[in-house]
């Protein structure tokens, strides 16, 4: 599956998520845990951006992140690699 494949796939997945969202609510919408995220954040790995003193993630930036970072392993599931590592 290509990463615009995987792109298409996630924002069909996706299509109810809201547009920004908190580091809270990326973890809620994927399996990465609250630190995790704030990991990605702090080593720019996951674009963000802040406003009125908080983190916020586009849609477009989660989505991007998850395709470039997921392993197939069906055709509907994916599996985030740990550390950029298989």
């Amino acid at each position: 599956m290509t990463r615009e494949e995987k792109i298409l796939e996630l924002e069909r997945m996706f299509k109810n998520c809201p547009e920004m969202l908190s580091p809270i609510k990326v973890s809620r919408w994927t399996p990465l845990g609250k630190n995790r995220v704030y990991e990605l954040i702090k080593s720019k790995e996951l674009k963000s951006f802040i406003y009125q003193g908080a983190y916020m993630i586009s849609k477009v930036d989660l989505l991007e992140y998850l395709a470039d970072h997921s392993e197939e392993q069906g055709v509907r599931h994916y599996r985030i690699k740990n550390g950029g590592q298989s």
